[in-house]
């Protein structure tokens, strides 16, 4: 599955052109550190594991990570307040009492008491400790769908990126191809500036255009770097570190998906984890309703304790006590606290239910609209490629025409310009494609299966 991905890779080589000489063919998440005095090579990253680079070492998806892990551990909190509770307790006081029953003076002298003894309680019915450990594990739920969607959004980033740096790399070949062209321009109008078939003004328009495609080159080699500079960036690698991307396979141009091939959206975005998310929240919502109302039950509760009193610690007149007992309680009148709660989680509960409803409407106008956007940026490569066989056929003979001396070089100069928009063309409908095709797998929540 992952190495269909190399589909973006096909994508641009289709747009034609050979690779040039100084252009990466792979590229690495991470180098190891070379030993002094040596070089790094250059390592492959393929696309499966740039995934999983996403998951284990970007530093936004371990600070989210992070978060389902505390959710979890406050969940075993509240669980912990619904389980048995023991306790050791040991004291040991000195006193003096001032009177006795009465009113009656009470001479004693000051006494010592140790009291050492093993404590135990059990909540019996209490609504609001489970109440609030089901809602501890819900949390837990929603920071885990939230983990997933922020995975989603820097996976999304990164291929992005990963296929604008392709682009780029694209871009730099057919600029070295305006430059080859323009340089056989120039050969060619000096030859016929020498042989006399020609004036200085041909030469020096192909010098012109000759420079003005090195300053693009120029222009085009910065974009590469900056894009792989964002990646290394995103992804959390070192920036000295050679990263290449990877160009080997070529697969073609695939035609997009349609909604007739899947049978409708639900099955597809029904797995987006910001639905799960949502859908968590309303049902956190709907139990906090509940617990508003489980306030008004009783609340009973066990304890006990056992263990030895004496006037010192083992001073072997050790005397053996212990205690039983049950606690209950259920609230009269708290002031209709109870009642405004009620009403603030039936809001709430409308609330999540309206932010569902828009949430799934948004996910089916992202899901319908990269369909109608692939379909469209197919045809466009299609009629960029007609129009890259025509431009070629077009400079063949206007080059044919200036060698024999039936036109200066302005019409050639302009063939060639054509072609180079043509193939410009090309590739901005294949990368938009191809963008098309990354939206339409982020809208059913599943970035890494953006070529199925």
């Amino acid at each position: 599955m992952w190495k269909k991905f190399k589909f973006f890779a096909g994508l641009l080589a289709a747009s034609g052109g050979c690779v040039s000489s100084g252009l990466a063919q792979e590229f690495v998440a991470a180098l190891p550190a070379a030993p002094e005095g040596t070089a790094a090579e250059p390592q492959v990253l393929s696309v499966e594991a740039l995934v999983a680079r996403v998951r284990s070492a970007t530093p936004e998806a371990l600070v989210q990570r992070e978060s389902v892990r505390r959710a979890l551990e406050r969940s075993y909190q509240r669980r912990a307040e619904l389980l048995p509770q023991f306790a050791l307790r040991a004291e040991q006081t000195r006193q003096q009492l001032g009177s006795g029953f009465a009113g009656d003076t009470l001479r004693a002298p000051p006494f010592n008491s140790f009291t050492a003894r093993v404590e135990g309680s059990l909540k019996v019915i209490d609504t609001q400790a489970y109440a609030d450990w089901r809602l501890a594990q819900l949390e837990h739920a929603i920071t885990e769908m939230d983990y997933e969607v922020a995975v989603q959004d820097i996976m999304e980033q990164a291929l992005l990126i990963y296929f604008t740096h392709l682009r780029d790399l694209r871009r730099i070949e057919i600029v070295e191809g305006n430059i080859d062209r323009y340089r056989e321009l120039l050969r060619l109008a000096s030859e016929q500036f020498e042989a006399g078939t020609a004036v200085k003004i041909d030469v020096t328009r192909a010098e012109v255009r000759l420079a003005t495609e090195r300053r693009e080159l120029m222009e085009a080699r910065t974009a590469a770097e900056s894009s792989i500079l964002e990646l290394k960036a995103l992804l959390d690698i070192p920036v000295e570190s050679e990263l290449l991307l990877d160009r080997s396979i070529i697969e073609g141009i695939k035609a997009p998906p349609s909604l007739k091939r899947y049978g409708g959206m639900a099955p597809l975005t029904e797995v987006r984890p910001e639905l799960k998310s949502r859908q968590r929240v309303l049902d956190q919502a709907i139990l906090a309703r509940k617990a508003a109302g489980w306030q008004r039950l009783p609340t009973v509760e066990l304890f006990a304790n056992w263990g030895y009193d004496s006037g010192e610690p083992f001073d072997d007149r050790e005397g053996e006590a212990w205690l039983l007992g049950v606690r209950a309680s259920i609230p009269i009148f708290e002031g209709f606290r109870i009642s405004a709660e009620k009403r603030e989680a039936d809001a709430a509960i409308r609330q999540n239910e309206y932010q569902l409803r828009d949430l799934r409407n948004r996910i089916e106008r992202e899901f319908r609209t990269a369909l109608i956007e692939m379909d469209s940026r197919y045809e466009q490569i299609e009629i960029a490629r007609d129009e890259i066989r025509l431009g070629r056929l077009e400079v063949e003979q206007a080059s044919e025409r200036y060698r024999e001396g039936l036109a200066d070089n302005r019409e050639l100069i302009d063939a060639q310009q054509r072609l180079s928009d043509a193939e410009s063309s090309q590739l901005r409908s294949i990368y938009l494609y191809g963008l098309g095709r990354l939206s339409f797998a982020r809208s059913i929540g599943a970035t890494e299966r953006v070529l199925e």
